[in-house]
């Protein structure tokens, strides 16, 4: 059975400073008419009121709402932290929206709170990676010497025993550091969440397929390297990445086999559902990683 309308594909950028073309946002459309549409938004805030616009635009679809970024973080992250009292996921997403703040021109906060978050912890980590000139009590410029916590959740391991080599969700900054477009774009997704009842896949679903109603949103991750891709003459790689996720993920589930996807077998997966979250397709369709890893 077909789960999904719309594929909205959103591949994000931390950067500090409005920019447009390689290493920014891009954001990949695929509605019921087999078109693929492409933005290249300068700005977060302008990406947020973009994947807005989608969403109004498909206010019948059911749409789902791929994100190269880690929605979770891993398992006991929360505690560490001292957040109680909510699902850990929750928490660090409460958390994350009320203390982000970032403006129209991309400035924000994002190692300020990060250092909060390290200092309650007492130890040095495990969020890292700064500016040398700008010194922050909680956060080093560089990876702890002795890292204190899991650095990596249940399906980044997995990936790496196959040879691939996901970023530490930790990193802040630096070659290969995804750690700042969890802590940019947890924050939008938190108030889209709530504003529009969306699902998250696996926090509010548990490990299984969703069932979008008309009109309803379902935001999973995904890592665009697993994916195969086509790289037409002249295109920038971040608009051929969203492109091909969105294109698989639409064959995939005309052919009937995405639910498949979001039904994982997981060693852990009360960890997974309530902080870690996971890759849609990891470890669910040997299709999807049977070339060889590229990064």
């Amino acid at each position: 059975m077909k789960l999904f309308d719309r594929y909205v594909v959103v591949d994000w950028s931390a950067k500090n400073s409005a920019a447009t073309g390689k290493d920014s946002i891009w954001i990949a459309d695929l509605g019921r008419r087999g078109v693929t549409t492409f933005s290249n938004p300068p700005t977060r805030r302008i990406a947020d009121e973009q994947i807005r616009s989608l969403l109004d635009a498909g206010s019948a679809d059911r749409t789902l709402l791929a994100v190269d970024v880690s929605l979770g973080f891993p398992g006991g992250s929360a505690a560490r932290f001292g957040l109680e009292g909510d699902a850990p996921w929750r928490a660090m997403w409460t958390t994350l929206e009320r203390g982000i703040v970032d403006d129209d021109r991309n400035r924000n906060n994002r190692f300020e709170v990060a250092a909060k978050l390290n200092r309650h912890t007492g130890r040095a980590g495990p969020f890292w990676g700064r500016p040398g000139s700008n010194e922050l009590d909680g956060l080093t410029v560089t990876k702890p010497p002795s890292f204190p916590d899991d650095e990596f959740r249940s399906c980044d391991r997995l990936l790496m025993s196959w040879g691939y080599r996901p970023a530490s969700p930790w990193q802040l900054l630096g070659i290969g550091s995804v750690g700042s477009q969890s802590l940019t774009l947890i924050p939008i997704l938190e108030r889209l969440r709530r504003e529009r009842r969306a699902h998250v896949w696996p926090f509010t679903t548990g490990l299984r397929p969703p069932v979008p109603e008309r009109g309803g949103v379902v935001i999973a991750e995904i890592w665009p390297t697993l994916f195969p891709m086509v790289m037409p003459v002249h295109w920038i790689r971040d608009a051929a990445q969203v492109h091909g996720v969105a294109r698989r993920l639409a064959t995939v589930d005309r052919a009937g086999e995405l639910a498949s996807w979001f039904t994982p077998a997981v060693d852990d997966a009360a960890s997974v559902q309530l902080e870690e979250g996971w890759m849609l397709g990891v470890a669910t369709h040997p299709g999807l990683v049977a070339h060889e890893p590229t990064d």
